[in-house]
């Protein structure tokens, strides 16, 4: 993986990790590397969330596989973020909950 696309990828962490912070979450960095979940989130009842967040066009199933053996792995449940290009909205995926579109604040 290139810098150009590393630092796209730590944009889209930040941007998603204040998106969660919004939304009451307390959000912790991950920099394991790439085997590991982007950031770790606890929801507002207490509930942790493995997180992977993709800057990117388009979501491929081993994304969604990713995301699932990482929160396996930390004995979490998962999340998936994706940005939609050209906007300030992301789409989520839950463990659990139908996918759902958050829009970053002042966009809602």
């Amino acid at each position: 993986m290139g810098k150009a696309s590393r630092t796209k990828g730590a944009r889209g962490q930040s941007a998603f990790a204040n998106l969660l912070r919004d939304r009451d979450y307390t959000v912790a960095p991950v920099s394991c590397g790439v085997l590991a979940e982007d950031l770790i989130a606890t929801d507002c009842a207490g509930v942790t969330w493995s997180v992977e967040v993709k800057n990117t066009k388009t979501i491929t199933h081993s994304a969604i596989v990713q995301a699932r053996m990482q929160a396996t792995k930390r004995k979490a449940r998962w999340m998936l973020a994706q940005h939609i290009a050209g906007s300030s909205s992301w789409l989520i995926r839950r463990q659990g909950m139908r996918p759902a579109v958050w829009h970053e604040r002042g966009e809602e």
